[in-house]
């Protein structure tokens, strides 16, 4: 039996100086600018009932179907067509590699393991979250490359922030959906990853341009995404 993982504390300056975001920096500012929709973020009930082990199956299986379906929005190939150094390229096209060799393949696995037919998953209409949050996406297509690097910072960071959670407890979970989301979510490669995003955040963003703002919708919209899980409640 999987035990319970304690609520991630109040955020504070600093959290992530070991990722990069240390107190004053520009990603560690935007992080202690959006403390409210973050911490509801990473302790909703959607993660707290996935880590452990609670998750109701009808529940993962509607996550499964919005997140794929979220999945191809077309960020990353936006972020490196418009990086402006080759290292920045080659590290953000690994990257794209990485989550099509294990994030594609944990989706078709999973959606194959819980029945889930094409049939289902083609009828299945995005959430208002999950649609709000596309068109969000698509409409900072031509927003350049600091907003970008912005909005994929917090995407990412939020799921680290939350997987982190059952890692520091030194809780691993039982049920393979739950592990293996989890899994691709934390470890030296996704932490590496966060890393990296930070330190574009650091190099290009400003917390007094529209950058900002783009992190606290992102923010929110993660947020919404979670509870949107339970539309069918």
């Amino acid at each position: 039996m999987t035990k319970n993982v304690p609520l991630a504390k109040q955020p504070a300056s600093g959290d992530y100086a070991w990722l990069g975001a240390e107190a004053g920096s520009v990603a560690d500012h935007m992080y202690m600018l959006n403390t409210e929709d973050w911490v509801e973020a990473i302790n909703s009930r959607f993660v707290n009932e996935l880590l452990n082990d609670e998750l109701p199956e009808e529940v993962l299986k509607a996550y499964l179907i919005q997140d794929f379906k979220f999945y191809d929005n077309g960020m990353m190939g936006r972020l490196i067509k418009l990086a402006p150094r080759q290292e920045t390229k080659d590290m953000l096209s690994k990257q794209a590699q990485w989550f099509e060799d294990n994030e594609t393949t944990y989706f078709e696995h999973f959606i194959k393991a819980y029945n889930i037919s094409q049939q289902e998953y083609d009828e299945t209409e995005q959430t208002p979250a999950n649609k709000e949050y596309g068109e969000y996406l698509e409409s900072l297509a031509d927003k350049g490359w600091p907003v970008l690097v912005a909005a994929m910072c917090c995407m990412e960071w939020v799921y680290l922030a939350w997987a982190k959670r059952t890692v520091d407890a030194s809780v691993v979970q039982q049920i393979p959906a739950h592990k293996g989301w989890v899994d691709l979510h934390e470890g030296e490669l996704f932490r590496a990853w966060v890393g990296n995003l930070i330190a574009l955040v650091n190099e290009y963003c400003s917390v007094n341009g529209p950058e900002a703002e783009v992190f606290r919708t992102m923010v929110h919209l993660e947020r919404r995404f979670f509870e949107d899980s339970y539309q069918l409640d």
